[in-house]
């Protein structure tokens, strides 16, 4: 921590009168900005996603009905003990209760029971094991059942977001993006049975103790419902308020999670101008954020914490003070007192539950939302004519393109490329020239299909490109770009990462094509080498070289050749250039490049100027 920045202990010390200035605008209500909003209807589009998972959900369901008959008999019990056992009250009005409730088969066992207290306390400590071992069971296919819905809809959004075009990536915060994949994706679990539990124990509970509680005393039981619509319209009020907190802490979350990605990622740079206090400023002001946020968000919830508790200590003391009148008067036993005071909040919990069910829902609805959003983005491989899905042809390309009055803008009015067209025939080499910023890169993009051309069209062997599949274009072409990266592993799966079922021994062979196999061989760990973080470990022409290797050991029917020797020595750039011709004879290239080696060997060479694409008069063969 640098000397000047705020110790997170004094971030905590709000004085008094700030407390008072915070709390009014913690009570403040901020409405949801655009993005979120909601709808209820959006959950149930996940509920596909639990199909699978019927039978454990039906399972889980079965037990929490079973868990909520059960979690009534302890209170129930404190009327069995006062009445029966220590007052002597005769037990013959519960068991006639049992036989017209069709519960005969139990009446000699609760005869019985009733009257012996070690009965009664063995009675007690069964029920509570098979409550404790029936809670643990669902609880382990809960989890099973959270894990499953959380791993298929987590993947089917991954999946989903990597089809997106790479437009999409360029406009959008890769640390942001990856945050939004997983905590909107967590705010979805509460549909994974945890919403149909919920339900099922409330509505036993509610449906259980609204009957016990009623022959106990009816009187007590209205008071107390009388007292929940209070504290539903208390909830509403907080829920609404928090859902403001939760929103803009998530938001604040997202910000914070994309910020130390982009610092991490762009630490090279950073460091080269020594900005480290400016990132670690941007950082600290977030995390500042939200640690004031949630000491609002602390004191919003002590204080209307002492509401809830002043709500429900008042019921208390009432239920308490009219239910021992009715004791006194003789209108009810000291069983069924003390039995209603034990049970009572099982009521009120399961009422609560039911009339702030829509509360409850508001972040689910807005994950949904959220991740539906993500679901229903236009990805890359779908047809631009729903009526007529890309094509993927089951040969390989012969390498013959063609492009007719190709015009492109990254934005308006700003073109890039204009009414572009030329021919490359089968086994061709050609060369694209032209200043930075000419377009050069976006043709090879518009070759790809990673962008679509705002107008004209590009043909490979006579097909127009926009209906054929991209990963079909994708895999007739080997791409050695000026943005070299490397993955977190060894020399050997960086560049067998083009082609996975290569053999070792084709990954050397390519290696060796490429001028690197010498090099490699004198690390201490050879083709186990770890690169490291985008191949940190590497010379810049080593990695180019190992771009090169893998783009080799494609060996597809086009190649396209970004800057391929920018960052190699003449002699090493001459000795590869001859290698290349060598192996790619017959192949149609594409290489963007200045290089005199490179130009005159090419069968042809395009020079992009201002937008425009023109034969250049140096061209060794002529259209």
């Amino acid at each position: 921590m640098r000397p000047d920045s705020p110790p997170i202990g004094s971030i905590g010390k709000v004085p008094v009168r700030g407390r008072l200035k915070l709390l009014r605008e913690s009570m403040r209500y901020v409405p949801p900005e655009e993005g979120d909003s909601f709808r209820y209807r959006d959950i149930l589009y996940f509920v596909r996603f639990l199909i699978p998972l019927k039978g454990p959900i039906i399972l889980s369901l079965i037990l929490s009905f079973i868990i909520s008959i059960s979690s009534t008999v302890m209170p129930l019990s404190s009327k069995w003990v006062i009445d029966y056992l220590f007052l002597g009250e005769s037990t013959t009005p519960l068991l006639e209760k049992l036989d017209t409730h069709h519960l005969g088969f139990l009446v000699p066992y609760a005869d019985e029971i009733l009257h012996s207290l070690p009965l009664v306390i063995c009675t007690l400590a069964v029920v509570e094991i098979v409550k404790y071992v029936l809670s643990n069971e669902r609880s382990l296919i809960q989890y099973r059942i959270n894990t499953e819905f959380t791993y298929r809809v987590r993947m089917t959004v991954f999946h989903q977001v990597l089809r997106y075009p790479l437009s999409y990536f360029k406009s959008s915060r890769t640390g942001y993006l990856l945050a939004r994949i997983s905590g909107d994706t967590g705010g979805l679990s509460a549909i994974s049975g945890s919403i149909l539990q919920g339900i099922i124990s409330a509505a036993t509970t509610l449906v259980v103790t609204s009957t016990i509680l009623s022959s106990l005393s009816l009187t007590l039981t209205l008071i107390v419902l009388v007292f929940v619509p209070v504290s539903v319209g208390l909830s509403y009020w907080i829920n609404r308020i928090s859902r403001s907190y939760n929103i803009r802490g998530r938001e604040i979350g997202l910000r914070t999670s994309a910020d130390g990605q982009e610092i991490l990622s762009a630490i090279d740079t950073i460091k080269i101008h020594a900005s480290e206090h400016r990132e670690l400023d941007k950082y600290a002001n977030n995390l500042q954020k939200s640690i004031s946020l949630t000491i609002a968000s602390m004191l919003f919830g002590q204080v209307t914490g002492g509401i809830q508790r002043s709500i429900s200590y008042a019921l208390i003391l009432i239920v308490m003070l009219i239910g021992g009148t009715l004791v006194i008067e003789k209108q009810m036993s000291i069983g069924d007192y003390t039995a209603f005071l034990a049970m009572y909040p099982q009521l009120t919990g399961a009422v609560t539950m039911f009339l702030q069910l829509p509360l409850s829902l508001q972040g689910t609805a807005i994950a949904s939302g959220r991740v539906k959003e993500l679901l229903d983005l236009t990805t890359e491989d779908e047809s631009l004519d729903p009526e007529h899905p890309l094509i993927t042809p089951d040969h390989q390309a012969k390498g013959e393109i063609v492009c007719e009055d190709v015009s492109f803008a990254y934005e308006p009015d700003l073109p890039v490329l204009s009414k572009c067209s030329l021919t490359i025939h089968q086994g061709e080499h050609v060369v694209l020239t032209g200043q930075t910023g000419a377009g050069k890169s976006t043709f090879i993009h518009l070759l790809l299909k990673l962008y679509h051309a705002d107008s004209g069209r590009i043909f490979i062997d006579g097909i127009d490109i926009k209906n054929l599949h991209p990963r079909w274009i994708r895999e007739q072409m080997a791409v050695v770009t000026q943005d070299l990266f490397l993955f977190h592993d060894t020399i050997m799966n960086n560049v067998r990462y083009s082609r996975p079922e290569a053999s070792d021994d084709k990954v050397m062979e390519a290696c060796q094509s490429a001028g690197l196999h010498d090099e490699i061989m004198k690390f201490p760990e050879r083709y186990d080498l770890i690169v490291g973080e985008r191949g940190g470990k590497l010379s810049g022409g080593q990695k180019q070289r190992l771009a090169i290797a893998r783009a080799l050991l494609r060996n597809t029917p086009i190649f396209i050749l970004d800057e391929p020797t920018a960052h190699l020595d003449p002699e090493t750039e001459k000795r590869l250039t001859d290698e290349f011709m060598r192996l790619l004879a017959g192949k149609t290239v594409i290489i963007i490049s200045h290089r005199e080696d490179l130009t005159r060997l090419a069968d042809r060479v395009y020079d992009l100027k201002e937008g425009k694409i023109s034969i250049s008069e140096g061209c060794n063969r002529p259209l």
